[in-house]
């Protein structure tokens, strides 16, 4: 009965935001990120406290980041939504690319091209930029619980030419489209339980995916970080940083210092930008 609603409530709001039109459909993405602060006031609570000591915030300033945080989130789901009836013009007319030389060059050595990124502005609509830009795009993503909203979202993502890959399967097929010179988009910044190699982030350890540098030494693909920035309304500036080789001899030592530097670029764009990053993970679950 739950996921009903859920479906139900997706399929009003989805209708809802394609209908109105320009910035108006912001509007419902502002009232859900609302809605959700209220709804979720356990999550909000271990948020601030996160902000807190990662920031060194005091209580009234980290809630008020907070609630930037679930309007940034409402309004980024809202153009998640909109951006399926969008044109390949009208989309790549809401970015704009900054020190695209980067990612260009690394696409044509043909070894393939890791981006790594974080859940930072709007990650999905970045995936998307790349895809219209022409580049073969694919993503990890988990499975949502909710199948019906699963199907969705991956539907909209398929729209755009992003092409999904789950986790569980991730590491096979993630080695299969970067050995085709394809681009592998990889969000590294959720805790990533026993299995993860501990990073420093925001000056605590916290357990980290290792597949960005791991499949980069199997591949030869070189690692691109980058970052969408919100300006305004479907206004995103795309930031790509120098690209990151590692090895294929490179140990495991070796390997845990790059991917720490790749950890220490994302913090550092979450610092300068924090209301952009899902403070609502529990990024620091293992330690």
């Amino acid at each position: 009965m739950e996921n009903i609603i859920l479906n139900s409530l997706y399929t009003i709001f989805s209708k809802t935001i394609n209908i109105l039109p320009g910035d108006f459909a912001a509007y419902p993405g502002i009232f859900l990120g609302k809605t959700a602060s209220i709804l979720t006031s356990k999550r909000k609570e271990r948020s601030v406290a996160n902000i807190k000591e990662a920031l060194d915030y005091q209580q009234k300033d980290a809630e008020e980041l907070m609630e930037k945080v679930y309007r940034f989130v409402g309004i980024t789901f809202a153009e998640f939504l909109k951006m399926e009836n969008l044109s390949r013009e009208e989309l790549l007319t809401a970015i704009n690319f900054i020190d695209q030389d980067y990612l260009a060059e690394a696409f044509n050595k043909g070894n393939g091209v890791i981006i790594y990124s974080a859940h930072f502005g709007n990650w999905e609509l970045m995936a998307a930029a790349m895809a219209a830009a022409g580049y073969p795009t694919n993503a990890i993503a988990r499975s949502q619980n909710n199948s019906k909203f699963d199907q969705k979202i991956n539907q909209i993502r398929s729209a755009r030419g992003v092409n999904i890959i789950p986790k569980g399967v991730s590491v096979r097929k993630a080695y299969q489209v970067l050995k085709r010179g394809e681009i592998l988009l990889i969000l590294g910044d959720q805790d990533a339980r026993d299995s993860g190699w501990k990073m420093d982030f925001f000056d605590r350890p916290a357990s980290t995916y290792h597949g960005a540098v791991q499949l980069a030494a199997r591949t030869g693909a070189l690692i691109v970080p980058a970052f969408l920035l919100r300006r305004d309304w479907f206004k995103h500036d795309f930031i790509c940083q120098a690209p990151v080789q590692v090895a294929a001899k490179a140990d495991q030592e070796e390997q845990k210092i790059i991917l720490q530097e790749l950890v220490d670029q994302t913090e550092k764009m979450i610092r300068k930008y924090p209301d952009h990053w899902m403070w609502l993970h529990r990024r620091w679950k293992t330690y």
